[in-house]
């Protein structure tokens, strides 16, 4: 039996070797949750800054969870704050498993990865910093969630 820090070191050397190639990229950050569960008083921040408004962007939220996750979806808060009271507050759902109960995403052993579009060929106003921070918004105080990432990725126009 491999030891679960293994799994996680492979998935994270996978995922480092996968996004340093990727040039569409600009923002790409992970946060562990402490001892594996995300409380809901654990907001993640994220600064990211824009350099280009004309260029079009799509954000997306990753999740690294266990395979003890309880239920089929995970909810999210999501709070945007950006230069001269730029602000916008969402709600996203992330689906965890299909309707059958099967786990959505990828990943070995107990840890599965899932990546979420949050907002696609989004315009920022103003270049400057941005502050997304997330927040967990289910019922339980905690969930099984590892880690909690933050991806802004150059939109892509498919021909």
């Amino acid at each position: 039996m491999i030891p679960r820090s293994f799994e996680t070191a492979v998935i994270l050397i996978f995922l480092m070797l996968l996004s340093s190639c990727d040039p569409n990229m600009t923002f790409d950050q992970y946060q562990k949750t402490e001892k594996g569960m995300w409380g809901y008083n654990d907001v993640k921040q994220y600064d990211v800054e824009i350099t280009d408004s004309i260029q079009a962007y799509n954000l997306l939220l990753n999740i690294r969870h266990t395979t003890d996750y309880p239920s089929s979806n995970l909810f999210v808060f999501i709070t945007m704050n950006g230069p001269h009271n730029v602000s916008r507050k969402d709600t996203l759902e992330v689906f965890i498993t299909n309707k059958r109960g099967k786990w959505l995403g990828y990943g070995f052993g107990k840890i599965k990865h899932i990546s979420r579009m949050y907002k696609n060929n989004v315009r920022f106003p103003y270049p400057g910093n941005y502050t997304f921070t997330v927040q967990q918004a289910v019922r339980e105080p905690e969930v099984p969630v590892t880690d909690v990432g933050f991806r802004v990725e150059k939109f892509r126009y498919l021909k």
